[in-house]
């Protein structure tokens, strides 16, 4: 259980990072993973991330649950909640270093391309929304970093920043929400791992009120510049994690 200077260190990373997914969406574990990691296993820190931007998320949505355009998002839907069983097996029982891997890769092209407004037309085509949504939701379950598929997907789709908030926020609540339903089946959720997300909830609310501070000032470029930044940061993650394990 998190304690004295291990329970502060992760309630600053848990306030940074709620600041960032508060923001555009995204990006919570992309913090709080490689800090958690340090005091905890593997299996408890996705657990933990996933609970806490469950919450999040939900904060989130509520707030922008007008602007989502649900008509675009069926394919991504359909493609996600496919594949939160396979994440959640492998989660389970499987060594996930190489779809770590590919997963970074792909998440470093998709970045590129679209910091430099490359045209993508596997994400810019809406029938490509099932790959993006089984891809990031595969991710999701099994290593708790999977929101820059996700957002590469609707970056490409040129939504505005706050329906892009709605659609992503929309998205991870219903993936996450059959995922938790899968831990817990599978045993995979324990008591020591909600007592950490409760102890660690007050830096969640903190981080999201001042998310809401800033939010309405960022203009769609510069949400978008952040976007794509916390996407070539997640598939950096993914790929330095690894190397360094080898």
């Amino acid at each position: 259980m998190l304690q004295g200077l291990e329970l502060i260190i992760s309630l600053i990373a848990v306030f940074i990072g709620a600041t960032v997914m508060g923001t555009v969406s995204f990006g919570l574990a992309l913090v709080v993973a490689p800090v958690l990691l340090i005091f905890l296993d593997p299996h408890s820190v996705v657990i933990i991330a996933n609970l806490l931007i469950v919450i999040l998320l939900a904060m989130v949505f509520i707030k922008v649950r007008k602007h989502l355009q649900i008509s675009q998002l069926y394919g991504m839907l359909s493609g996600g909640l496919c594949a939160v069983p396979v994440g959640v097996f492998a989660l389970k029982i499987a060594n996930p270093s190489v779809l770590r891997i590919l997963i970074g890769i792909l998440i470093l092209i998709l970045g590129v391309s679209l910091l430099f407004k490359s045209e993508i037309a596997l994400a810019r085509s809406k029938k490509s929304g099932f790959f993006f949504g089984f891809l990031g939701s595969l991710s999701i379950t099994s290593l708790s970093i999977g929101g820059p598929v996700a957002a590469a997907y609707v970056i490409a789709q040129k939504q505005s920043p706050n329906s892009m908030r709605a659609s992503l926020s929309f998205f991870f609540l219903t993936t996450y929400t059959l995922g938790f339903i899968l831990y817990f089946l599978t045993g995979l959720i324990d008591i020591k791992s909600v007592i950490n997300t409760a102890l660690l909830i007050p830096g969640l609310i903190a981080g999201f009120l001042v998310a809401n501070l800033i939010v309405n000032k960022i203009n769609a470029d510069t949400f978008r510049y952040v976007a794509i930044g916390l996407i070539l940061i997640g598939g950096s993650v993914l790929l330095l994690r690894e190397i360094l394990s080898l």
